[in-house]
């Protein structure tokens, strides 16, 4: 079971104005997808049992959007889930949803500035994974489940699969702004605290132009003057 693989995709897009969209994409492998439980009892683990095993109301009801779970040309099965913004603000705020403005998920900001034939954009964020898997659980969800954040101890998991957890588990972040730029992250669980930073330009070519064209013709009709001015005095 060592070949056990769920990874998890975090992508921001960033419109010219300023509003975008949060996606989260987890994906499971064959041998990830084989160990769901068979809810609806056909005979193999799929995923339509991992449609009914993700409960989605909650998320539904805060303005997410949860595509059915689906199996994609890279082998993995996919559960996704969207969630617009309008405003640079409202990114961060969807953002710090994904595992609370203290979580491992954090420090998350947006900017967008105008200055003169040009529009810059900044992304910042901290992706803290050194607390371990257990980082993205809680309270209510410990509750839940007789007190473990995961349902069961860390080591023993990684006991019964033969490999640590960061070899199972892999998370991307993608960053994609205005002027064709984007950045990537894959932070590593139990590693190092990963800032995240990016930033674009987008420069307003016909405006530049212009402003370009302006200050051209106001020098020739500066040097057309000066050269009625000398023309006048040798007379």
């Amino acid at each position: 079971m060592a070949g056990c693989q769920v990874r998890t995709e975090v992508d921001i897009t960033v419109e010219d104005d300023g509003s975008g969209k949060v996606e989260v994409g987890v994906g499971l492998d064959a041998e990830a997808v084989a160990e769901l439980p068979d809810l609806d009892r056909n005979g193999v683990s799929d995923a339509a049992d991992l449609g009914v095993l993700v409960r989605t109301d909650d998320l539904r009801a805060t303005g997410w959007d949860i595509g059915a779970p689906s199996a994609d040309s890279d082998g993995y099965t996919w559960i996704r889930a969207t969630k617009p913004f309008g405003t640079p603000e409202e990114a961060a705020a969807v953002l710090n949803e994904l595992t609370g403005a203290n979580g491992p998920l954090r420090d998350w900001s947006l900017s967008r500035e105008h200055s003169f034939g040009k529009t810059t954009y900044d992304f910042a964020g901290t992706a803290d994974l050194s607390g371990g898997i257990e980082a993205f659980g809680d309270e209510g969800l410990a509750a839940a489940l007789d007190g473990e954040p995961l349902g069961e101890d860390a080591t023993a998991i990684e006991q019964r699969y033969g490999a640590p957890l960061s070899d199972m588990l892999t998370l991307k972040i993608r960053a994609s702004l205005p002027g064709s730029s984007t950045k990537t992250w894959s932070p590593t669980l139990n590693g190092a605290p990963v800032t995240l930073k990016a930033d674009s330009t987008v420069y307003n070519t016909p405006l530049l132009a212009l402003a370009a064209t302006a200050a051209l013709a106001v020098v020739a009709l500066i040097a057309v003057a000066t050269i009625r001015l000398l023309r006048s005095r040798q007379s």
